[in-house]
């Protein structure tokens, strides 16, 4: 069912205004933390209508610009490939051998400019993506190729060598790889095995590095691989398009420097903006809980000391939150709950560590700027 917006209102718990670059700063931070609630809902939908781990990518940066225009980038398009290498590499959930091959052609790309008075152009680069079908190592070949020749004449003999050992370093992560290729998909059922919880420790380069840049990056762009089309579909790409006549994915409604200052504020995604009350709200019952519960209390801390313990502590959660039900009561089932919907095991315990951390961060944001949420209206914008 379709909630409408969620409406929320943050008060300042002090007398305090904001400086013009305090606000500035705290919309820009909130809008942030809005976007990873957002894209953390959207994992989770894409995943229960089926869409495989193997398919999600992201990029190892965040994004700096403030606008990316694209639903899709057409990885066939050289303009589209060069705003997508621009960012980073891409990072996926599962291993996908395609993806890898992109992936390490564009870290070589960088190192070989690293190296380099003189830039590779991107055209080039976008030249040997088009020659990864055929052959990855001819791929390889065509940078390397263009690095050795934007060589001046007085170069030496180590920065000839240098750039021919980046090109080998690249073939021996793509050889490490295929060693273990035929193994990957009996590994994936394991990690989808529950009661599973010997293979934690193997390859967490392959599927556990995907979260671990989501946790990292403050603004990371996600999206899924089309394989057929050779195309990424931008996941919430509504919030990295420029709008002129439809509202805004987070509305900032109103601000007063009332004593105290105030925010109304309108989500575009009622989970959202129901995500972010409740758990303002548990924050307090979860800080009563750190006194008593000691595995509560440790994870919460970040003293840890092996993966099981964490693994343990999510699946808890997990096992609470499925023991609820809101839609018997027609209520907006928040991301937490999305979250539990996800089929593969694995990735499910890795998106709710992700949304532990993200809770954390969006509490963590609240309290600095003295702020609580001490109002909330469930709402439907009729310009929405």
């Amino acid at each position: 069912m379709d909630h409408g917006r969620y409406g929320l209102t943050l008060t300042r718990t002090v007398n305090e205004i904001f400086d013009p670059w305090e606000l500035s700063s705290f919309i820009n931070n909130f809008g942030n933390e809005y976007y990873k609630l957002d894209l953390l809902r959207t994992i989770s939908k894409e995943l229960q209508h089926g869409v495989s781990p193997r398919n999600f990518i992201i990029l190892n940066n965040p994004i700096k610009r403030r606008y990316l225009n694209f639903d899709y980038v057409d990885l066939t398009k050289d303009n589209h490939f060069f705003a997508f290498q621009s960012i980073g590499y891409p990072i996926t959930l599962y291993p996908n051998k395609m993806i890898l091959k992109i992936s390490i052609l564009i870290r070589l790309y960088k190192k070989l400019n690293a190296i380099l008075t003189r830039n590779i152009s991107p055209s080039i680069l976008f030249q040997a993506s088009k020659l990864i079908d055929d052959s990855f190592s001819d791929a390889l070949d065509e940078l390397t190729s263009a690095a050795i020749s934007k060589l001046p004449k007085t170069a030496t003999g180590t920065l000839k060598n240098n750039i021919l050992n980046q090109k080998k370093e690249s073939e021996s992560e793509f050889n490490e790889y295929l060693k273990y290729d035929s193994d990957i998909d009996d590994y994936i059922a394991s990690l989808d095995d529950k009661e599973n919880h010997y293979s934690l420790e193997k390859y967490p380069i392959y599927f556990n590095s995907f979260f671990e840049a989501f946790n990292k990056i403050q603004k990371p762009l996600i999206g899924v691989y089309l394989e057929e089309e050779n195309k990424v579909k931008i996941l919430c790409s509504n919030h990295l398009i420029k709008r002129k006549e439809t509202l805004p994915e987070l509305d900032f409604k109103s601000f007063g420097h009332n004593s105290p200052s105030f925010f109304d504020i309108l989500p575009s995604v009622a989970q959202v903006g129901k995500t972010i009350y409740d758990a303002t709200q548990e924050q307090k019952v979860r800080d009563a809980q750190i006194r008593t519960e000691q595995l509560t209390q440790e994870y919460i801390a970040e003293k840890i000391e092996t993966e099981k313990v964490k693994r343990k502590y999510l699946e808890e959660q997990i096992k609470n939150l499925q023991q609820k039900n809101p839609t018997q009561n027609n209520e907006i089932i928040t991301i937490d709950q999305d979250i539990i919907n996800i089929p593969t095991t694995h990735v499910k315990i890795q998106a709710f560590g992700a949304y532990n951390q993200q809770v954390k961060s969006m509490n963590d944001l609240l309290r600095r700027n003295k702020l609580v949420v001490s109002e909330y209206e469930s709402r439907v914008d009729q310009q929405a």
